[in-house]
């Protein structure tokens, strides 16, 4: 099958740090190749990939010096422009870079699927709204009953899936788990200032992973920079794939206090694919990644979280991976976005029923 995939210009696909969405379309991208399908991935030029490549700029926006957002949605119309000039090549096109390419994709002749990556929030919602009709793919059941499925065609749900790969260390190397770990963005959105509050009030030893984005400035300054004093917390900043994955293994548990609704949630997923249960908010998609009792703790408030801390100890890691593998791998992201690639494909009218590997 002939495929395109529209990700967005303001990080490198795979991403250099953080990335939730381009690290999505990566690990997508590379699994449709590995099993044999023509991809195309629209993207930066500092991209790296097995696919073909397209790029109207050498370097993601977040690297470039012509980092201003008021430009971005220039360049992304551009990579959007570009893809339609090419159209006739696809069976079928993905669309990752959101609301921004909608007025532009339903003009396409060619099948277009779209993944919600993000909350449908109020500065972009009558754009979601008006195109509503078109096909549109949720992360999770969380994410299509929170985001209007009265006005958006969520024709599937698939959920994210990771490299278990990445998340394998040596077997000569010893794994301490001797420390809580918060990693995410340093935000509000995030719970970086409760997350360090638990381990506080546990007496336990905190690793801080994670970037300041500039929308975040004032939090950091008025609720983070401080607790990062405090001598249980150690602050290592933004890290790679290979320091999450040990960051991960040498862990007691991944504190997840987030204060909005989570459409899915990659740090949980790698937390279990290395066997390490997670303390949680119930919030957006949470219960659907984390089985309450058995791979971590669910909570509403700080203070249950701390008062069940207990139970982490009772957590088994093997239970942790198999709930990781059962759900969240590449291999079944990749099958599942197939069949909904095969179906709108055979919707459409005018192509052949395509058939896939497992």
């Amino acid at each position: 099958m002939r495929i395109a995939q529209l990700a967005p210009l303001v990080e490198s696909v795979p991403p250099k740090g953080y990335g939730g969405t381009e690290l999505v379309v990566d690990l997508l991208t590379e699994e449709l190749v590995k099993e044999g399908h023509d991809v195309t991935l629209f993207a930066s030029g500092d991209s790296v990939t097995s696919a073909k490549l397209v790029s109207i700029i050498p370097e993601c926006l977040r690297s470039s010096q012509d980092n201003f957002r008021h430009r971005w949605n220039t360049y992304d119309i551009r990579s959007i422009l570009t893809l339609k000039k090419m159209q006739d090549q696809f069976d079928i096109i993905h669309n990752h870079m959101g609301y921004l390419a909608l007025p532009f994709l339903s003009e396409f002749k060619t099948p277009v699927i779209t993944t919600n990556h993000n909350n449908v929030v109020p500065y972009c919602q009558e754009l979601y709204f008006q195109f509503g009709h078109m096909p549109f793919v949720a992360i999770s059941q969380a994410y299509k009953r929170l985001n209007f499925p009265d006005k958006i065609n969520y024709v599937d749900v698939v959920y994210n899936g990771i490299d278990f790969d990445q998340f394998v260390l040596p077997e000569n190397e010893k794994i301490s788990r001797d420390y809580l770990l918060f990693i995410g963005r340093i935000s509000q959105a995030k719970g970086t200032a409760c997350a360090i509050d638990i381990a506080i009030e546990l007496g336990l030893p905190i690793k801080v992973a994670g970037k300041v984005d500039a929308a975040d400035i004032t939090y950091y300054e008025e609720h983070v920079k401080e607790r990062l004093k405090h001598p249980l917390v150690d602050y290592i900043g933004e890290v790679t794939v290979e320091q999450k994955a040990r960051l991960y293994a040498g862990a007691k548990a991944v504190v997840y206090p987030i204060d909005f609704d989570e459409p899915f949630g990659l740090v949980m997923a790698e937390a279990l694919a290395v066997g390490t249960p997670l303390m949680a908010f119930d919030r957006g998609s949470v219960r659907e990644i984390i089985t309450d009792g058995v791979v971590g703790i669910v909570g509403d408030t700080k203070q249950e979280l701390i008062e069940r801390y207990g139970e982490i100890e009772k957590i088994s890691s093997e239970a942790c991976i198999n709930r990781a593998k059962e759900n969240f791998s590449k291999e079944r992201m990749a099958k599942h976005y197939l069949e909904v690639y095969q179906r709108l494909v055979v919707g459409s009218g005018t192509k052949r029923l395509y058939q896939f590997t497992n």
